[in-house]
């Protein structure tokens, strides 16, 4: 997860920040996970939540997939948020047709 594109503080300097814990890492490889919002907007910058505290943007909430059900994603767009902290995000899959049943 690169912090670079998933963190905005307005240009304050900030502290590091933690990543994703090793075991966590480890599990979305064994599994073949992929952050499905960042492999269909790879150079994409927008974020999910706004700490108020740190007046920061962060975008923590993601959608990971694998096989065959990442194939059926056809989009997956993150949008603004009237009321909240997080950001809602919006999954829309290919869709198929259903066979007709004689």
């Amino acid at each position: 997860v690169d912090q670079q594109k998933h963190h905005s503080s307005g240009g304050r300097k900030r502290k590091k920040k933690r990543e994703l814990p090793k075991a966590c890492m480890e599990m979305m490889t064994e599994l073949n996970l992929k952050d499905m919002w960042r492999k269909l907007n790879p150079e994409k910058k927008q974020f999910t939540y706004y700490s108020n505290s740190h007046q920061t943007w962060t975008r923590i909430d993601m959608v990971w997939m694998n096989g065959e059900i990442a194939n059926e994603l056809k989009d997956i767009e993150i949008l603004p948020s009237e009321w909240a902290d997080h950001n809602p995000i919006q999954i829309l899959w290919k869709g198929r047709i259903k066979p007709k049943i004689r």
